[in-house]
């Protein structure tokens, strides 16, 4: 059966294939769905550092802040803007 989804070759250490068949037998779940996760967090925990070392650096260069009513009176309802 085909799979819509992408798949990679990964070359593993023979410590990190140790490692995951561990996590895989513990968790009762094939190699391919622990590494998958393992990526997807890593992903995730790449994406919050990012935005959380942007956020620091917006907010020391930020001169002027909004009030909420400055705020919302820009946002668009219904795809028209105040």
């Amino acid at each position: 059966m085909a799979t819509t989804k992408e798949r990679i070759l990964v070359t593993l250490t023979p410590e990190m294939a140790q490692g995951l068949g561990i996590c895989a037998k513990h968790e009762k779940s094939p190699r391919a769905t622990v590494a998958a996760r393992a990526i997807r967090e890593w992903l995730d925990d790449t994406e919050d550092r990012y935005l959380s070392t942007l956020g620091e650096s917006r907010l020391k260069e930020t001169k002027r802040w909004l009030t909420s009513e400055e705020f919302w009176r820009g946002v668009s309802v219904k795809g028209k803007v105040s």
